[in-house]
């Protein structure tokens, strides 16, 4: 293909419809510039440009090479330009199809341009497996809605905790067996995992024992730092091998409140992609024009930067994790085991059991007594899809999938029974979910959805209680979304339909100020652990939660409508994290319910 010269100031442009000339060509060539939104993670990025020429959609390699944190390096006489990324090279031969990923050779099906000093590639070039084996990522490309997906390929699962008044257990689940090693550092416990792989995050606990829990993959481990506001009594190590995971129990030293709602920590919601200095520009472009580039094309959002508790008490932000101060000697350190040099802090011991334990989870005949029974319901199912994400997931899976994992929380607690009111993709009528729970005389009936709406933008958690009028426009809203699904139903009429009405109105008087009680522990346990926008306690005249004779309420867990939230609730990390958020919230609850006196 001929080179094709164009003038570096279209980049300034987005979203236009422009015309250039090309070189020893007398024909014009149309060249469109859009916006990319970019979900890394899970994170939503401040986007990249999609460049529309010849009806094929090319990116700027400098751009990607910012996103996955890549160095290029030119060769012009060969022709060609290397991506340097994860200890490998990818070699793109601009203005052919050529592309050699590590020592794979690929022809795309269109070739990448070389523009002014800039090369574009084609999409292909970064969803094919061969990138996604080098780059250790999946890539997806939305070219209708522009949006690329990138999810990082690793073998930790998920990170969890729960509280509990005189210890904390962290639960790391592997998708791989690894040898680790634990040290004592400044008011911290460090961890590594060799070969370990994870996705860099911050756990946000707050529960006065832990403050934070920040992880990353440093070289060929993934390094956890749990970062300490109590010195430990006692830290208790253990391996469970069904399903794979590291259990990490603080002995807490005094007991924590467990009646209290936890703080609720407000997230940052859109990260900006940094800007790396356009070296081979700096020769061509003023440095006003760079400038400029920075402002137009990678503008920093601003930010919350408030974390609001509960009663609308402010706090300030809490304190970032610190770079990890160990890891280059961490890194040395190839033994399971600490030794006494390592140790910054003897008041406290580590006990390290190498052994591997089962998962066992109580049997029947082990729950308690009084153990509370727990109907959870997951939205929709069978022909009732439920909400519908841009990329086609639909919301009765993810309902399912996180009442599934909440079930196996409650499961191995001998303090709760559950009962489904779907355990498969069946549909079950609404008044019939609702009738489960009361003929069972059911304590808590908790129904997990995930919300959707008209603007994509709109991301975040919320909870709901009944009540007969809307608590804002949104809820209202909400609710009848979420009341859609009567129209394949036999609904009630004449007498009966008067004595649910009735019934109904009794109930929600008699427990609303439990479900409003239940809903702010479950609120507040959910904001550290998705890290999304908490959109608040609300009510609404949900047909699920009609007729109910004991606290009930709803749990929209993201919004399937917005890229950011879908992408999340794809992955098995989140829907983890609800249905600890919802495990949890029910703990604190019920612990708070006895202390006063109040729980049967």
């Amino acid at each position: 293909m001929k080179k094709l010269i164009l003038c570096f100031s279209m980049l300034l442009f987005v979203c236009s419809n422009t015309v250039y000339p090309g070189k020893n060509n007398n024909t014009d060539i149309k060249i469109n510039i859009q916006k990319t939104n970019v979900i890394f993670d899970g994170a939503n990025y401040n986007g990249i440009n999609a460049y529309e020429i010849h009806d094929e959609s090319f990116l700027s390699l400098n751009e990607i090479s910012v996103l996955f944190n890549c160095r290029l390096e030119w060769q012009n006489i060969s022709g060609k330009v290397s991506m340097k990324l994860k200890n490998q090279s990818i070699d793109i031969f601009y203005n052919t199809k050529k592309v050699v990923y590590g020592k794979k050779k690929k022809k795309l099906y269109t070739p990448s341009l070389l523009i002014n000093n800039e090369v574009y590639i084609p999409v292909d070039f970064l969803i094919c497996k061969e990138f996604s084996s080098v780059a250790e990522s999946i890539v997806t490309f939305d070219k209708k809605n522009k949006v690329m997906i990138v999810t990082s390929k690793t073998n930790i699962s998920a990170v969890r905790y729960y509280t509990k008044e005189n210890s904390t257990d962290i639960s790391i689940e592997l998708d791989e067996k690894m040898t680790h090693t634990v040290k004592k550092a400044k008011n911290s416990i460090i961890i590594a995992f060799q070969r370990g792989k994870i996705s860099s995050d911050t756990l946000y606990v707050d529960n006065g024992v832990i403050k934070d829990i920040s992880y990353s993959t440093v070289g060929r481990e993934a390094i956890f730092k749990i970062k300490l506001t109590q010195k430990p009594k006692l830290v208790k190590i253990k391996n469970f091998k069904n399903p794979i995971k590291f259990v990490i129990t603080i002995e807490h030293s005094a007991p924590v409140d467990m009646t209290k709602p936890c703080f609720v920590y407000l997230p940052d919601t859109v990260t900006s992609l940094d800007l790396v200095e356009y070296q081979q520009y700096e020769t061509t472009i003023s440095s006003n024009t760079i400038q400029n580039l920075k402002e137009d094309k990678f503008e920093t959002l601003k930010i919350n930067t408030t974390v609001i508790a509960n009663e609308s008490e402010i706090y300030e932000k809490p304190v970032s994790s610190e770079d990890f101060d160990d890891l280059e000697e961490l890194s040395k350190i190839k033994t399971a085991s600490v030794t006494d040099e390592q140790i910054i802090d003897d008041s406290y011991s580590i006990v390290d059991d190498k052994t591997t334990f089962k998962d066992i989870i109580p049997s029947a005949k082990e729950k308690s007594q009084d153990a509370k029974l727990i109907v959870l319901d997951a939205g929709h199912g069978g022909e009732d899809p439920g909400a519908i994400g841009p990329t086609g997931t639909k919301e009765k899976d993810i309902n399912l999938s996180i009442t599934l994992a909440l079930k196996k929380l409650f499961d191995k607690d001998k303090n709760y029974k559950v009962i489904l009111t779907r355990n498969d993709d069946t549909f079950i009528p609404l008044a019939e979910r609702t009738n489960i729970a009361n003929e069972h005389k059911a304590d808590l009936f908790i129904s997990i959805h995930n919300n959707a709406n008209f603007k994509k933008e709109i991301s975040g958690f919320e909870i709901y209680f009944l009540s007969e009028y809307a608590s804002d426009s949104e809820a209202a809203a909400t609710a009848i979304l979420e009341n859609s699904v009567v129209s394949l139903e036999n609904k009630p009429k004449g007498e009966k339909e008067m004595l649910q009405n009735m019934l109904w109105s009794m109930v929600v008087n008699e427990y609303i100020n439990e479900s409003s009680e239940l809903s702010s522990f479950i609120s507040c346990e959910s904001t550290g652990r998705l890290k999304i926008p908490f959109r608040g306690i609300k009510q609404a005249n949900f047909f699920v939660l009609r007729g109910t004779r004991m606290p009930a309420v709803l749990v929209e867990g993201a919004y399937l409508s917005n890229y950011s939230d879908e992408a999340k609730l794809n992955t098995k990390r989140f829907q983890l994290a609800i249905a600890d958020a919802i495990y949890e919230g029910v703990k604190k609850y019920y612990t708070r319910k006895t202390k006063n006196g109040s729980c049967k």
